[in-house]
């Protein structure tokens, strides 16, 4: 994403696709609660979670894609600070700074670990061949020098 116009597309997506995140949500958090609202409770008791995971996501997408434009690099750290940038969100719902704090450090630790690990739940790993694998295993091992023997 090299423009403003493509981090805005990415952000709108990323806000839809959240927000209908966020409707599902809301939609198990009606059907659990006890009310006598309906299925109308979905946008009238529980709407809030369409918004807040909308703008999380919104957020998340707007901040990594920005990050990305500033540093010049497509790497975790982008993710992780994108991942503060939503906690910040969360914190701010909960009208708390130690929760802004804590969901900074949580979501952007997550999502940089998420990111650093190869984007994907199987690790990097997954995509090597068997001697890449082998190699990228012993580059983490120290070379035990041989004593001499004399």
């Amino acid at each position: 994403m090299t423009g403003n116009k493509d981090c805005l597309v990415q952000a709108g997506k990323t806000t839809a696709v959240a927000g209908g995140a966020g409707l599902f949500v809301s939609a198990m958090q009606n059907t659990m609660a006890k009310h006598n609202e309906g299925a109308k409770g979905i946008f009238t008791r529980t709407g809030g979670t369409i918004g807040f995971l909308a703008a999380m996501g919104g957020v998340f997408a707007l901040t990594e894609c920005a990050a990305e434009s500033i540093r010049g690099e497509s790497d975790a750290y982008n993710a992780g600070i994108a991942g503060c940038a939503a906690g910040l969100v969360a914190g701010i719902r909960a009208h708390s700074i130690p929760v802004m704090c804590a969901a900074c450090a949580g979501v952007g630790a997550t999502m940089f670990t998420y990111e650093y690990s190869g984007g994907n739940l199987k690790g990097a790993l997954v995509n090597m061949s068997d001697e890449d694998k082998k190699a990228w295993r012993e580059s983490f091992f120290k070379k035990q020098k041989q004593a001499e023997e004399a």
